[in-house]
């Protein structure tokens, strides 16, 4: 299980395997829906965790 949370464009998107399964206004909320995830995931297969942020204009 590889999840990622990705920035873009003002949302924070949860992926798994590179599919999308939510988005959020705010990081803290992507954050707990992994964790969510996590807790109810079979503990025998691994599992990871990506974060991603938009590049700041600059």
């Amino acid at each position: 299980m590889r999840y990622e949370v990705v920035e873009e464009l003002g949302e924070w998107i949860v992926r798994n395997e590179g599919g999308e399964l939510a988005r959020y206004e705010d990081q803290d909320h992507a954050l707990q829906d992994v964790a969510d995830r996590l807790r109810d995931a079979d503990t025998a297969e691994p599992a990871s965790l990506s974060v991603r942020y938009s590049r700041k204009a600059g």
